[in-house]
């Protein structure tokens, strides 16, 4: 298929149509910004250096259609879904519309804003910041979402507010009648001096294709202070790609977790921009794959001033015919002196037909500067195993247990008690899996 078809096939996704029907001035600008950037930009193809390992077959092969149009199901009780600590700090998307019925954020301090963006884009932090972050050149997938989307997150919280619950986006997806596509959408406004934590998922409630593209703007201002959780459990069959990006101004903090567990393509392609002098951020990852899945991290930690500190740890565990490519740039622009930034890939092998390519990258044009990075791949040791059989563990259990410490530090980096519950469990069933 060329690339030109490709290209239109995008934009025949949204509603078979290239005029945006959004009602809000804002949003429909968005959206018409995104339909010329479509038009105006070639599909990726392993042509293309960033997408040279992934093969995108189960995007172009697809016709992919709204929600509506696939006779998706409704979601029915998902409450097993919720997290304890955010009961009434809480938005759900199904499918990539807006849920109020299942959403809650009654137990948010004044003046905090957590709701639908489309119902919200009339406040003035919306019409000025609201696509004004996101920043990926020669790309389709943001544009697509600014073509595509009609509502998705916004959250705004005030100078010197700690909002103590986490909030927590829910974003659900049905079994349908066809492959559908779905734009989640998420603004984020932290005031001087704030701070919260977010929880962000995308879980697959059916073992069906769909197409999921996420979009999220985190704009910082000074001293501000976000724990942002992304956890990843689509479908087997979905294919992910998703687009987050952290704007910091002075002295402000960012601490990213992004945690792959599902979809058949997985694409993450975080990004951070220091906007000020003094910012700390993490762009930390941990991706468990078996079977055929792809997982493709392509992120950048971009320093653009002086006095800034990140730190970024990308763990991966590989099965099966599972495929892993990491792709990690730290670029410290000419006069941003006094970086420290550490980046660090390291891959576990459980098998002999999984794949790893991983490329961890320095561009520095600053001479004052702390910067590090490297990459590991390798299989479970022979020694340590054979230490744990001697402690009396089976040698399966042996395995199980060496994978799962590989697994943990990334886990206890969550500060949501049941979140970090969820992921240790979703680390047990990953190792167990092969138990009879």
């Amino acid at each position: 298929m060329s690339e030109v078809i490709q290209k239109d096939t995008m934009l025949s996704y949204i509603s078979g149509s290239v005029e945006s029907d959004a009602k809000s001035v804002a949003i429909r600008a968005i959206n018409e910004r995104g339909i010329v950037a479509l038009e105006n930009t070639a599909f990726p193809t392993k042509k293309d250096e960033d997408w040279r390992f992934i093969d995108l077959k189960s995007i172009t092969r697809n016709q992919f259609v709204t929600a509506e149009e696939a006779n998706a199901i409704e979601s029915g009780d998902i409450s097993e879904h919720y997290l304890p600590e955010a009961l009434n700090s809480r938005l759900v998307f199904v499918n990539g519309e807006y849920n109020r019925g299942l959403s809650s954020v009654e137990g948010l301090p004044n003046h905090v804003i957590v709701g639908n963006l489309s119902e919200h884009a009339d406040n003035p932090h919306v019409k000025e910041y609201l696509g004004t972050i996101t920043n990926y050149d020669d790309d389709v997938f943001a544009p697509f979402n600014d073509a595509a989307f009609k509502n998705g997150s916004f959250i705004y919280v005030p100078e010197e507010t700690v909002v103590e619950a986490p909030i927590h986006i829910l974003n659900v997806f049905t079994n349908a009648e066809k492959p559908f596509y779905a734009t989640p959408r998420l603004l984020y406004i932290g005031e001087m001096f704030s701070k919260s934590t977010i929880i962000e998922e995308h879980i697959g409630l059916a073992d069906n294709e769909y197409l999921n593209v996420p979009v999220t703007e985190f704009k910082m201002f000074t001293g501000s202070n976000v724990h942002h959780a992304r956890i990843q459990r689509d479908s087997k069959k979905a294919s992910h790609v998703s687009r987050p990006i952290a704007m910091l101004d002075k002295n402000a903090e960012y601490h990213s977790y992004t945690i792959c567990l599902g979809a058949k393509l997985f694409r993450n392609d975080p990004r951070v921009i220091q906007n000020a002098e003094e910012v700390d951020f993490t762009v930390d990852g941990l991706v468990l794959i078996d079977g055929d899945q792809i997982a493709d991290t392509h992120s950048i930690m971009d320093h653009r001033f002086a006095h800034g500190n990140s730190h970024q740890l990308h763990k991966v565990v590989v099965n099966d015919n599972a495929h892993s490519i990491f792709n990690g740039k730290i670029f410290v622009a000419k006069d941003a002196q006094k970086i420290d930034s550490f980046q660090e890939n390291r891959n576990l092998l459980i098998s002999d037909n999984g794949k790893v390519n991983t490329k961890p990258q320095l561009e520095i044009f600053a001479d004052d500067v702390l910067c590090s990075h490297g990459a590991t791949i390798g299989q479970l040791q022979d020694e340590e195993v054979f230490y744990l059989q001697s402690r009396g563990l089976t040698e399966q259990k042996s395995r199980e247990l060496l994978v799962y410490a590989f697994a943990l530090e990334s886990v206890e980096s969550m500060e949501v008690e049941s979140v970090e519950k969820l992921l240790l469990n979703e680390v047990i069933k990953y190792t167990n899996r092969d138990e009879k």
